[in-house]
């Protein structure tokens, strides 16, 4: 039987992993580690992946698997009927490409670098709080992008085409700037995190994850 291990944190994007873990029903294992300097399980995340951040995955074979899109495109190929990334045919397949890379490779880093500003900055709080004051609003500018280029009708960023971008928000929607900014200001993100929030195992998940 195929085995994966997730090591994941509470409240971090591994949530997200675990997620698409659950509705490719793939089975898997759960590790947890805290990504914190001082932890005790930070020489075991450093030994897996040296940025020392979550989500990591290993395979059965020791393969590591980083960056939660890596990740979603082995698992889309390991379980195709999830669909978690839209076939080549589809007529979306570019938008979402488009959209699923920005998410991960401009949304995502602006917690990177506000959660722990300090970290970049060599302990300097006033540079730091400038840092995360910046970062919080460009995160805002961007939701709104991504929220004009969700589909108008919904149920899903795709509209009718469930995707890994729907798993996304229904966790970072609890994430700065947080689910009342979301509803007042990208509205059908939100609807999409709530949607998502339907099925009892992801629900399941957000409510261990972000309770």
């Amino acid at each position: 039987m195929l085995k994966i291990r997730l090591l994941g944190a509470q409240g971090c994007g591994s949530a997200i992993v675990e997620a698409m873990l659950v509705t490719a029903k793939i089975p898997y294992t759960y590790e947890q580690v805290d990504c914190g300097a001082d932890s005790p399980t930070r020489a075991r995340l450093l030994e897996v992946n040296p940025l020392g951040q979550v989500p990591a995955v290993i395979l059965q074979d020791g393969t590591v698997l980083t960056e939660s899109a890596a990740i979603a495109m082995y698992l889309n190929d390991l379980a195709p009927d999830a669909k978690l990334i839209p076939p080549t045919d589809h007529p979306q397949r570019a938008h979402f490409l488009r959209w699923f890379v920005f998410l991960v490779a401009a949304l995502y880093p602006t917690w990177t670098y506000g959660d722990d500003p300090a970290k970049w900055l060599a302990g300097d709080a006033k540079a730091g709080k400038a840092l995360r004051a910046a970062t919080d609003e460009h995160r805002k500018i961007m939701l709104g992008w991504i929220n004009a280029a969700a589909d108008e009708k919904g149920p899903w960023f795709l509209g009718k085409t469930f995707s890994v971008i729907d798993l996304y928000f229904a966790f970072m929607s609890y994430w700065r700037p947080g689910r009342s900014w979301y509803e007042a200001n990208v509205p059908r993100l939100f609807a999409i995190a709530e949607k998502a929030a339907e099925n009892p195992k992801i629900g399941k998940l957000i409510e261990a994850h972000m309770g």
